[in-house]
Parts: C-alpha cells; structure tokens; sequence
C-alpha cells in the first residue's frame, strides 16, 4: 500500500487546507501568506465554476502534504465563449518538496483532466517564485507544458495620498446600481471580447457567484453621451480570501515603529504587525471603450480617491505587461508586483494555441 494517498478534498478537509495555506510562505522583505478564513472552499467560488481540489495525505502521520486546485469556467477565447480550466493554489509543504510527489499529483490531475476536458489552462506563477519556475516548466516526469504567455502586473497601488483628477473629455463618473447592473454587464463582455482569457460575465455572478460579495454600488462607470465609456470596481475579499504578513526583514523591522509614528501624524497608513491581515481590496472588471486610455486614467484617479479613506491600505489592479493602459495604472504611486502568466496543456494534445497568442490577455486579479 502506498504511504501517499492523492484524492478529491470533501469539507471534512476543509480545516488543513486552510492550515496548509497558512502554512506556506511568499518570502520578500515582507514575508506574506495566503489564507482562506473562515472556509477554505467559500474562496474557491472567485476561481471557476466548478473547482476540483486534489489533496495528498501522508497516511503514516495523515498530515496533508500538498493540495492544487484545477478550475473551470467560460472564457473569451478569439471573441467566442470557450470553456477553459485554471490551475492555483499548488502548495508542498517542505519536507515532502523532494522526491515523486509533484509528478504522481499530476498524474492524478490527468486522470480528472482526462474525465472532464478542456482545450487548455491557464495559471499564474508569481515572479520570484524560482523554484516553482524550475519545476513546472520542461514537461519533465510527466507534467503538462507549461508555456511563458508574459507578465501580468498586479501592483499594490498605495492609499496614502490622493492623486490628481485626470479628466476625459465627456466623461462623467457614475456609481452602479442594480438597475444598471445588465448594461454594466453587456459592456464588460462586448469590450473585453477582444481581449484573451477574460471571463465571461453574467449578471447571476454579481453578488453571489463568481463575483462574491461585489456589488453593484461597488461599480464605477465613465459615461459619455449617456452610454457607459468604461468600468472599474472596488471588490473587497476580506470576509472570504486574505494576505497577511507574517514576518518583516531586518530593515524593515527596525522602521516599522518610525514609519508607524509618523502614521499618527499623516496619511500614511500604518504597517500592520507579523501576523495581521493587510487591509486591500481589488480593483475589478477593467473595460474601456477601444482601449482608451484616458477614460481609463479618468477612471482610476477618480476611483482611488474615492476609496483612499476607507479601510484598505491598498488597491491591487491587474493589467497585462502588453495592455496599453499598464502605463497609466503604474504611474500611480505602488509596490510592484508581478506573476508569470503560463497557458498549460499536455504534449500529446494540440490545442490551437498558436491562433489565440496576438491578443493580449486579461485576467481578473482577484480571481486568481
């Protein structure tokens, strides 16, 4: 009998997944960890329709060693609505990081693959993430291919002071309302259609489906002539999803109480302390009429003061490195980050993927 068990995770897991979550560190100068409280599985709903989570239990200690989720939702893909799968949240704890294990889960992926296919996946590795680069990409020990589809940004963009107005001509700004929420979504799915990847919207997603807990007063709209110009919204996850520090390199710990002081004083915002969850929230469903840029600026400017004496330190936005409104979002005062988007498939499978690579793509940061 093998001592490694790989199997779909039930509720009855629920509680180690959330630990094993915990558990696992982003390292930096600020150590962060990504969690799910209260439920593990109530942030699986922002990642597809249906989510599968594949578990690894040591049955020597029944300690869980690893877990991945593989998602499936609708998609743009050349304009067309096309089911897809995403794959997130891999996590070894350390002392099972050698050996077979990553290749026996896959293998274990393949056979869910296999019962429920799909053209293709898409995931996000964030950059700095070496070890995972290494031992993901090659197609070794029979794991999928992993193929480099760019930099997708996702800075923190700082809360502290306000910025600018940056005016569109035309444009004035609106909040959402549940009577606009069906144009709200007919214009996300008519002007991200050109974009790769996007999801596709319906109005059931908004506040209880994909979308949990966005409302649509948490919408910002350009109008211009009456018609909506563009989108963007403020999407807090905190009661489902969140990212705490866990530790402070050295420099930082010994400015921390300086920095803090002079938080009493001023609109900067506090650091919070090694274990507390850092205030954030989303920027969402980025759209613009033709890519405009300046709508989009409008909108962000206008956006980030209206949110800036909320609870949140920070708003995190997500743009592709090829989006030609990537410059206006980092010109906004922020912490860089960023992930390696990769589309994912198996050797032995052809999907047109060389048809769909011009476009660039668009994922929502909060659903990754």
């Amino acid at each position: 009998m093998s001592r490694y068990t790989f199997m779909l995770a039930t509720q009855g897991h629920d509680a180690q997944l959330r630990a094993r979550m915990a558990a696992d560190h982003m390292e930096g100068a600020i150590a962060v960890s990504f969690r799910r409280e209260p439920s593990y599985f109530a942030g699986c709903a922002v990642q597809g329709d249906h989510t599968q989570v594949v578990t690894c239990i040591d049955s020597r200690n029944s300690h869980m060693a690893g877990l991945g989720s593989r998602s499936t939702a609708m998609a743009l893909v050349n304009g067309a609505q096309q089911r897809i799968g995403y794959l997130s949240d891999l996590r070894v704890a350390p002392e099972y990081r050698r050996g077979t294990l990553l290749a026996r889960g896959y293998r274990y992926f393949r056979e869910l693959h296999q019962a429920d296919p799909v053209p293709f996946y898409t995931t996000m590795i964030y950059d700095g993430n070496t070890p995972a680069l290494a031992n993901l990409q090659g197609a070794r020990g029979g794991l999928p291919l992993y193929r480099d589809w760019g930099k997708f940004l996702t800075p923190a963009l700082r809360l502290n002071f306000g910025v600018a107005s940056a005016p569109a001509a035309g444009v004035t700004i609106e909040r959402g309302t549940p009577e606009k929420l069906p144009h709200i979504v007919s214009f996300l799915n008519r002007n991200l259609a050109a974009r790769q990847f996007a999801p596709v919207y319906r109005e059931s997603d908004f506040p209880n489906g994909r979308f949990k807990g966005l409302q649509p007063k948490d919408f910002f709209l350009a109008i211009r002539d009456g018609r909506i110009a563009g989108t963007m919204a403020a999407w807090d996850q905190a009661a489902y999803r969140q990212t705490h520090v866990e530790r402070y390199g050295s420099l930082l710990t010994i400015a921390r109480p300086f920095y803090n002081a002079a938080a009493c004083v001023s609109p900067v915002k506090r650091l919070p302390d090694p274990g507390a969850r850092i205030p954030y929230v989303y920027l969402a469903c980025l759209a613009t009429v033709n890519d405009d840029v300046s709508v989009f600026r409008h909108l962000l400017h206008a956006v980030h003061d209206a949110i800036r004496g909320g609870p949140w330190h920070y708003a995190i936005a997500g743009l592709h490195e090829r989006d030609p409104r990537a410059r206006a979002l980092l010109a906004l005062r922020h912490i860089p980050a960023a992930g390696r988007l990769f589309v994912v498939h198996y050797a032995d499978e052809a999907p047109m993927l060389d048809t769909v690579s011009t476009r660039v793509p668009y994922l929502e940061a909060g659903c990754l």
